[in-house]
């Protein structure tokens, strides 16, 4: 049983040390409610000389000692803590466990397929991606390849390659100016190490790529700011673009690249040239990036080991956001159950054809439309569209955050035109959608305005050119009636017909 516990995830990795502190709510896969890392590079030095020095041990140490005091300080029972490929190919490993077991926790050096399972795992989630995708994990040591269709893993593999061992272990100075020769030499030596994987992923074929990983959302973050600032993916044309223009600089200058990562921008060459010759040998035009890894793999791999075989990311991630902003159970509910209604009784009277994806979207946009009171009342629903906006919940993606934030922000106050300015961004169809699902859950939201539960059944009817909506109820539903048909008007907007309603059962009835 793991709900209500605190656990702590902690990766050893190549370049930098994380920790992920993660509560597990009920009917959560586990909410983070602390995320840092912490440059160390293990590597560095293990590349360049051998071996992992001592100063780099110590410094282990320490932020390993202070990630584990965090993660007791809040709350973790228990605490887990993976090592990679630095950890796996020193010779003075033995230290480095040493060192982590005096900063109180029991380090677990990973192989490469293992750290491969782990990354997929976090990324993908595990019921894996619908299509055939594999996901490249550019790390400071090694590179970490999954490929996968649903729960079937169906290659795996570890190559040595990584930004710290490609920008310390090739004899090559890249602070300064990398020249076309030596630029070249980085991805032949790309090419060395990865010739069989190449040849595996062109055999199998695949629909998607992934990039996860520090360095690949660095290098999406600058590819972005030089396009239009979208980061959720890079093509191979642009990337290559990017390279040219950074080996042209040396690291000083590439510091004032618009996003560049200042922790990076030594190991940005050494880093870009993998993903740049990865996407070429394994014919990638395309990839998009995941800000999971090996931290979600990990906390997925706790739950799979304590039994948990049901998991539904997005059920998960919309109930976590709103437990951790205290919204009112009872009254989301009903809002989410009356919203329902009024999506299904639409739909079958042909007055719209969304499809299922929308009815969920809707859904959860109704179970999370009053977390904006977290804040406070006052314009809660705009907080509500702030939250939901930026909440980043894994199994969403961004458009559909946009499009359930605005649902949520259009619940309340004065009700959008077409022409509204959030929504004359987007495409017309989605626009349409949106201004759709959010006028059924204002009307759900005003049928529960005073938080219990009036309504006992409801049926929706077309007479004529209305729309009839027949309440029943033993309260007085004046005050809903009441603003129902304050919304006549948006409601012939969107839906074309008039609005009518029909309340009865306490002991009266009004059309």
């Amino acid at each position: 049983m793991v709900d209500g516990r605190t656990v702590g995830f902690i990766d050893v990795g190549t370049n930098s040390i994380h920790v992920l502190v993660t509560q597990f709510f009920p009917d959560s896969v586990g909410a983070p409610i602390f995320d840092d890392k912490e440059s160390v590079r293990l590597g560095q030095n293990l590349f360049a000389e051998g071996f992992i020095d001592q100063e780099t041990i110590e410094r282990t140490k320490l932020v390993i000692g202070r990630f584990v005091k965090i993660a007791k300080d809040m709350g973790a029972e228990e605490i887990f803590a993976f090592a990679t490929c630095a950890a796996r190919e020193a010779y003075n490993r033995n230290e480095l466990l040493d060192a982590a077991s005096e900063a109180g926790i029991d380090l677990r050096i990973i192989s490469g397929t293992e750290e491969a399972r782990l990354v997929g795992l976090g990324v993908f989630g595990p019921y894996g991606p619908p299509d055939r995708c594999v996901d490249i994990d550019l790390g400071g040591g090694s590179t970490e390849i999954n490929l996968c269709k649903g729960s079937e893993t169906i290659f795996l593999d570890s190559l040595m390659a990584g930004s710290v061992r490609f920008s310390y272990g090739l004899g090559i100075d890249q602070r300064g100016v990398v020249s076309s020769a030596e630029y070249e030499k980085i991805l032949r030596a790309v090419d060395k190490v990865a010739e069989n994987a190449a040849n595996r992923l062109r055999e199998i074929g695949f629909d998607r790529a992934v990039g996860s990983s520090g360095t690949m959302i660095n290098l999406a973050e600058i590819c972005a700011a030089r396009r239009d600032g979208d980061a959720s993916y890079m093509t191979k044309k642009e990337l290559s673009e990017l390279m040219r223009d950074l080996c042209a600089m040396d690291e000083v200058q590439r510091r004032g690249v618009p996003r560049m990562n200042p922790g990076r921008s030594d190991i940005i060459i050494g880093g870009g040239a993998i993903a740049e010759e990865l996407m070429r040998l394994f014919e990638i035009d395309k990839i998009f990036i995941s800000d999971r890894g090996l931290r979600e793999g990990m906390q997925f791999d706790y739950l799979l080991g304590k039994g948990r075989k049901e998991f539904n990311l997005r059920r998960s991630s919309v109930m976590t956001l709103a437990r951790r902003c205290g919204f009112n159970e009872k009254h989301a509910s009903q809002v989410n159950m009356l919203t329902m209604q009024l999506f299904d009784s639409t739909k079958d009277l042909g007055l719209h054809s969304m499809n299922g994806d929308v009815r969920g979207l809707l859904g959860y946009a109704a179970t999370l439309h009053d977390i904006g009171e977290f804040i406070s009342y006052n314009k809660h629903n705009v907080h509500s569209y702030t939250i939901i906006l930026n909440s980043n919940m894994p199994g969403f993606t961004s458009a559909e955050l946009e499009d359930m934030a605005l649902m949520a922000k259009f619940h309340h106050k004065r009700f959008p035109g077409a022409n509204h300015k959030l929504l004359k961004t987007l495409p017309r169809q989605r626009a349409k959608t949106v201004r759709y699902c959010a006028m059924m859950l204002r009307m759900a939201d005003v049928l529960d305005r005073h938080r219990s539960s009036p309504v006992d059944s409801m049926r929706v009817l077309t007479v004529g050119d209305s729309v009839l909506i027949d309440l029943k109820s033993k309260e007085d539903l004046s005050m809903e009636v009441w603003k129902l048909e304050e919304l006549s008007e948006p409601f012939k907007d969107v839906f074309g017909l008039e609005l009518r309603i029909c309340a009865s059962g306490w002991g009266g009835a009004r059309i």
